[in-house]
């Protein structure tokens, strides 16, 4: 088994760290949020939540998946399918 090896330094993560952080930081300032100064480095991890196109959950936006949808239709079919016997 080869050795562990990484060819990116620490730079490299810095820089995508703080790129990260500071596409947030605009999203919470165009949202008026408030966050502390010294709470910004729990923007590189987490994540923001907003009602625009991009950040809200794809379910919203496209609807159930296949799978869910083809569930759904199997389910509503058992409930016509049932006999009533009254």
């Amino acid at each position: 088994m080869k050795p562990k090896r990484t060819n990116r330094s620490r730079d490299y993560y810095r820089h995508h760290r703080k790129r990260v952080i500071n596409r947030k930081r605009k999203i919470i300032k165009h949202f008026c949020w408030n966050v502390k100064k010294n709470e910004y480095g729990r923007l590189a991890k987490g994540k923001i939540h907003c009602s625009c196109w991009w950040c809200s959950k794809k379910t919203q936006r496209l609807g159930f998946p296949k799978s869910e949808k083809t569930r759904i239709e199997g389910l509503e079919e058992q409930l016509l399918d049932q006999d009533f016997g009254f």
